[in-house]
């Protein structure tokens, strides 16, 4: 069983694609058992600005819609995993409380990620978002789960709580693994030190999925580089082209050796070029394919539905039996 979502927040761009949902199509294989959900109910977490503004926008609806889109799109098929919204799943939510009675404050207190995007008036959801990202997991006893290197933390916190549960409640629910991307961390576009993000204030440091042909080549001609001709990967030394490199690899679906030895001779001008040239070409493929899926909302909306009765009938069946063991009357 595998298991993982993505939150419908900002624009996707090309590090998620090769890094997470290039990876759930891969794993569409015959005898996998593969969820795959979009997180919106964690989305709200970064709703609450520094003047107490709540800015719970009607932009929800319409991202969730177009990432459910672009992840179709992009490979998702929903006849081969089950696919769908966070939120129309209730037993998410009710899980969480559940955790969040069975093991002490401070487990939570160590995560990174809430330091790291904690701020005066933070809320209790970002607090406590590593408990329903444990309680997405353990609500289908998934194996494994797919994600980014920095929601590594989260996959140990929540292997804490399925220890937990079993000891306490005489449970056998599995113990969920991390399981590495297949594609390495995809870099910012003008500083190769930091991780091209959804969250970044400057568009130009990233490739967005829906960006068109000429954005992209714009982003490309103007990513950093150095005024070292040659072109080959040194990730101390010359991170940007070590990037560049990377995602050409990764498109390509070339090693590096082969993408090195092909440019070897070959001037930054004309790496970029062919560059650009290889994300427009399957970036427009998944825009056509997102814009045909988009222009029958209905038809869309009903996947998601069908969907998520699918993963109620697998998450119900588990929380029922979470809450007769812990002594609950169902």
């Amino acid at each position: 069983m595998y298991f993982s979502g993505i939150q419908p927040t900002g624009k996707m761009h090309i590090g998620n694609y090769l890094g997470a949902v290039r990876n759930w199509v891969k794993l569409q294989q015959p005898g996998n058992q593969n969820i795959y959900c979009i997180v919106d109910l964690h989305a709200l977490t970064d709703k609450l600005t520094i003047d107490h503004e709540i800015k719970f926008d009607q932009n929800t609806k319409s991202d969730t819609l177009s990432l459910a889109a672009t992840l179709i799109a992009s490979g998702i098929n929903p006849k081969q995993s089950v696919f769908f919204i966070q939120s129309h799943v209730p037993e998410h939510a009710e899980l969480q409380w559940i955790l969040s009675c069975i093991a002490p404050k401070n487990w939570l207190n160590k995560m990174t990620q809430y330091k790291d995007k904690k701020k005066e008036y933070s809320t209790l959801g970002l607090y406590t978002y590593p408990l329903l990202m444990a309680a997405d997991i353990i609500l289908y006893q998934a194996q494994y789960v797919p994600v980014g290197l920095d929601q590594k933390q989260h996959i140990e916190l929540t292997r804490d709580y399925v220890q937990r549960l079993n000891s306490l409640f005489k449970l056998n629910i599995v113990e969920p693994q991390y399981l590495e991307s297949t594609c390495p961390k995809i870099m910012s576009l003008r500083d190769g030190n930091k991780k091209m993000s959804k969250s970044d204030a400057i568009d130009g440091n990233r490739i967005n999925i829906d960006d068109s042909k000429e954005e992209i080549f714009e982003k490309i001609k103007r990513s950093k580089t150095d005024s070292i001709p040659q072109i080959y990967f040194d990730q101390d030394k010359r991170p940007e082209i070590s990037n560049l490199l990377r995602i050409y690899s990764a498109f390509s679906n070339l090693s590096m050796e082969q993408v090195i030895e092909k440019y070897l001779t070959k001037t930054t001008v004309d790496f970029k070029r062919d560059l650009s040239e290889l994300i427009a070409n399957e970036l427009n493929t998944i825009a056509q394919k997102k814009k045909q899926i988009l222009n029958n909302q209905s038809e869309l909306e009903q996947t998601l539905k069908e969907g998520s009765m699918k993963a109620r009938e697998i998450a119900s069946k588990n929380l029922k039996l979470i809450k007769e063991n812990i002594g609950l009357l169902v």
